[in-house]
């Protein structure tokens, strides 16, 4: 089974549209709402500590979503982005991003080159991103056990 975590909200446009300036982090996102984030993934982890030692035969993975996020939006230039907080798909400023004129009405427009965007379009992240996330959960250090654990497991019958 694999368990995803919650990404780190706080970097959303809508979040970031919605919440004061003086609410940001190290990375420049909403301090407080990845803060609960944060909080919430701890207590899923330890959820998921506990499911393991209950059923030591199953193999319970966990996609760390918050820290694979967290690392692209620390240096996104070396993943491929240009733009971490603003959405391709949208208007307004200062962000791309408006709740009364979302992706696709008649205000909105695209950015020119999406795969350099993170989000696209306030809520939910460009397939570039989802591309890198992937990535990162699949071949990387992002998930807990690791992947190929998981299907060495799987081809091995257990």
């Amino acid at each position: 089974m694999v368990v995803q975590g919650l990404p780190v909200s706080g970097c959303l446009p809508l979040t970031m549209y919605l919440a004061p300036e003086n609410d940001r982090d190290d990375i420049g996102c909403v301090k407080s709402v990845n803060d609960r984030t944060h909080a919430h993934n701890a207590a899923l982890l330890a959820k998921i500590s506990d499911l393991r030692k209950r059923f030591p035969d199953s193999v319970i993975v966990y996609a760390d979503y918050w820290n694979a996020y967290h690392s692209v939006m620390k240096t996104p230039a070396k993943y491929g982005f240009k733009e971490p907080f603003k959405a391709c798909c949208g208007t307004g400023e200062p962000y791309h991003y408006n709740p009364f004129a979302t992706c696709g009405t008649p205000s909105t427009d695209l950015c020119p080159r999406p795969s350099e965007y993170i989000n696209w379009d306030g809520v939910h992240l460009t397939e570039a991103m989802y591309k890198v996330i992937a990535g990162m959960f699949l071949n990387g250090r992002y998930s807990q056990p690791p992947f190929s654990y998981l299907l060495g497991k799987k081809q091995r019958g257990g």
